[in-house]
């Protein structure tokens, strides 16, 4: 039961295309219907993104945390192109079905075709822990955590991998950079207290 919650951080998120709320962000002066430059899309999504993470951290019921994890986590799926996107809703479903083989295909193939996403390295790694490959998922997670230093999720899947592997303390540091980031992590702190009481000897 435990492993299968644990899953659940690295998996059960559906992806919601945050196409409109960039297009919200478009610079000033900016032509209405052409489509932004790469670099002025970029400024706008972190600048979005900065904002919900001060809303993540700010909120005081679960509810607003929800809010704000699925307007991070919708942002993070939105590739910015439709056909890695389809490749990823594909993905999804795959995995919702429990066909992992098929999911890892698509997986796959959107980090071959864009490298510079990181959600496809994110889903390839959970496929590489469901299959125990835990060396395959630990380097997809270093280029998550690469390509987007703020994914709470990656790391929180970091934190799962390393207590599998009885690294109890590299495991608490993981889930600690998780938790910051956000504070409503689903088990979060229930994952930490026993890991605290092991390395750090609380609560004894």
């Amino acid at each position: 039961m435990i492993q299968r919650a644990c899953i659940a951080l690295l998996l059960i998120f559906a992806p919601v295309p945050m196409g409109a709320a960039l297009a919200s962000q478009a610079p000033e002066g900016a032509t209405e219907g052409v489509p932004p430059a790469p670099q002025d899309r970029a400024k706008a999504r972190e600048a979005l993104l900065d904002r919900l993470f001060e809303r993540l951290a700010e909120a005081e019921t679960e509810e607003a945390g929800r809010a704000a994890e699925r307007a991070i986590q919708s942002i993070w799926l939105d590739s910015g192109s439709p056909s890695i996107d389809l490749l990823m809703g594909r993905g999804l479903e795959a995995l919702g079905e429990d066909d992992t083989d098929r999911a890892y295909f698509y997986f796959d193939e959107v980090v071959t075709l864009a490298p510079d996403f990181a959600e496809g390295w994110h889903r390839r790694a959970a496929i590489y822990y469901l299959r125990e490959d835990y060396s395959s998922a630990l380097r997809d997670i270093e280029q998550t955590l690469r390509l987007e230093p703020r994914h709470f999720e990656a790391m929180a899947g970091l934190g799962v991998i390393l207590e599998d592997l009885g690294d109890r303390k590299g495991a608490l540091e993981a889930f600690r950079r998780a938790l910051a980031l956000d504070p409503w992590l689903k088990n979060g702190k229930e994952r930490i207290a026993p890991l605290e009481r092991d390395v750090e000897g609380r609560g004894i």
